[in-house]
C-alpha cells in the first residue's frame, strides 16, 4: 500500500490518502473480506478502492468524516463485488447467469416525492429496505451529487448501468414510499 501512495505526486491528496487508509483500513478489509472471502483479493480490492478515490479526492475532504467512510465503502463493497463476480465467471461460464439489461419506456418515469428530505433517519431507513446496490447508486447520485459517468467510473459499471440501477433504485423506494403512504 505505501508502494501505491508514494506514486502519487500531490502531496497533499498522498497525506489525505494515507489518512483515510489508516484511520479506515480495518472497516476497508472487512467489507472486501465478507464478499471475497479471501483475504490478497481483500487487499486488492482496497487498493484499487483507494485509486479509485485518489480521482476524486477535494483538498476539503474530511478523513475521519463518516461521509468520507461511507463513500470508501460503497467503492470497496462495489469493486469486492466486481472481483467476486469475475472470479465467479472464471471458475463456471453460465449464460444463464448474465442479467439482460433492457430499457423499458412503459415504466414510465415516476418522481421521488420525499416530504421529509432533510430527514436523514426517516431517508436512511427507507434506503435500508431497498438492496443494497440500489442504496449506494441512489447515495452517490444525491448525496455525494456524483455524475452518471463518475459513478460509472467508481463502480467500474458502464455508464447505461448506472442509469438502469437508478431508475430501479428509484422504482424500489418509490414503491416502499408508496406503500407506507397507503398504510396512513
Amino acid at each position: 500500500m505505501i508502494a501505491f501512495l508514494m506514486t502519487i505526486e500531490d502531496e497533499e491528496t498522498r497525506n489525505i490518502l494515507e489518512e483515510i487508509y489508516k484511520l479506515h483500513k480495518e472497516k476497508m478489509y472487512y467489507t472486501a473480506r465478507d464478499i471475497l472471502h479471501d483475504d490478497y483479493e481483500a487487499e486488492d480490492a482496497v487498493q484499487e478502492a483507494l485509486i479509485k478515490v485518489s480521482k476524486y479526492i477535494d483538498k476539503n475532504m474530511d478523513p475521519k468524516c463518516n461521509k468520507t467512510l461511507g463513500l470508501i465503502v460503497i467503492i470497496v463493497r462495489s469493486i469486492s463485488i466486481n472481483i467476486y463476480n469475475k472470479r465467479k465467471r472464471r471458475k463456471t461460464i453460465d449464460i444463464d447467469g448474465y442479467e439482460n439489461v433492457i430499457h423499458d419506456d412503459t415504466i414510465g418515469n415516476p418522481q421521488l416525492n420525499i416530504i421529509r428530505l432533510d430527514d436523514k433517519e426517516y431517508i436512511t431507513k427507507k434506503l435500508s429496505q431497498i438492496k443494497k446496490e440500489y442504496a449506494d447508486i441512489l447515495t452517490l447520485k444525491y448525496y455525494y451529487g456524483y455524475s452518471n459517468r463518475e459513478i460509472s467510473d467508481l463502480l467500474s459499471i458502464k455508464e447505461g448501468n448506472v442509469r438502469v440501477r437508478l431508475m430501479r433504485a428509484k422504482n424500489a423506494l418509490h414503491e416502499i414510499i408508496g406503500d407506507e403512504s397507503h398504510e396512513k
